[in-house]
């Protein structure tokens, strides 16, 4: 009897790597199993708005043109659909479809930053740009004398009384004769009869008036004096959309003298706060 022969090993061996690779499963391609990777809510681009400016008025006591332009440069080589606009860090327009951006929330004498990004369709965004300003303010002769200020007075010099004078604290309040910006004012003081105008010039109000103040006749009544009154505006802020004036100083002369009864000389220094 014939024995059959057996095959070579290496014949075996090639066989066992065709089997293999018939039925082995198929390579994925990494590249492809990979799924769509969404678009973060912020990316960072390499680009960046330009040139960004800030254009600020002349400003008026009035708060009529209290505004900021901000302008830049739209990136070169980028798509952008819009940009987005933040002052201080607080977004204020999220849908800015040009390159200038009018701030109509501004005040004169503060500080703002802005920054701007650029957001192009699919979302993306570019690097944020950034510019800070102070502003400027309006001259204290612009200041609108207005309200209830709380007045310090000492006395420089005094004669003629029958009690020694004392400084101290008193309303003073001031009525503008006009609708908008500085003019004359009526000044009137709580707890008296005080009550005349003071004109304006520039930064400084005056009269000579003839109205009581704080001197008494024999009697305890008050009397008309001659007061010669002139106060300074030395300090002014933005309040409600106006420029006001936050503090005063100057000096008051009084004279009294009533029937021989009383000849009263009170030289004051007065300097006063805005109450409101």
């Amino acid at each position: 009897m014939l024995t059959p022969r057996r095959p070579p090993v290496w014949i075996l061996l090639v066989l066992v790597l065709v089997l293999g690779a018939c039925t082995s499963p198929p390579t994925v391609d990494e590249h492809s199993a990979q799924a769509p990777s969404a678009t973060p809510d912020a990316p960072v681009g390499s680009l960046r708005p330009g040139s960004l400016t800030i254009e600020e008025p002349d400003w008026k006591a009035t708060g009529a043109n209290w505004t900021l332009d901000v302008s830049w440069r739209a990136p070169d080589d980028a798509a952008i659909d819009h940009y987005e606009v933040a002052r201080d860090r607080v977004t204020v327009d999220d849908s800015v479809t040009g390159t200038v951006f009018r701030d109509r929330e501004v005040e004169p004498g503060a500080r703002y930053r802005y920054e701007v990004v650029g957001v192009a369709a699919d979302g993306t965004r570019t690097r944020p740009a950034s510019v800070s300003i102070t502003t400027d303010e309006p001259p204290l002769s612009e200041a609108r004398l207005e309200g209830t200020f709380v007045v310090r007075m000492v006395v420089d010099r005094a004669s003629g009384t029958r009690n020694p004078v004392r400084g101290g604290a008193i309303f003073f309040a001031f009525d503008p004769l006009c609708n908008e910006g500085a003019c004359t004012v009526r000044w009137s003081v709580r707890k008296a009869r005080t009550d005349g105008r003071l004109r304006r010039a520039d930064a400084v109000y005056a009269a000579r008036l003839r109205t009581p103040l704080f001197v008494r006749n024999c009697f305890g009544a008050v009397v008309d004096e001659a007061l010669d009154v002139r106060l300074r505006v030395t300090a002014a802020a933005a309040l409600r959309g106006r420029w006001r004036a936050t503090r005063i100083e100057g000096t008051i002369a009084e004279v009294s003298s009533y029937g021989g009864c009383v000849t009263a000389t009170i030289d004051w220094n007065v300097r006063g706060a805005l109450q409101s």
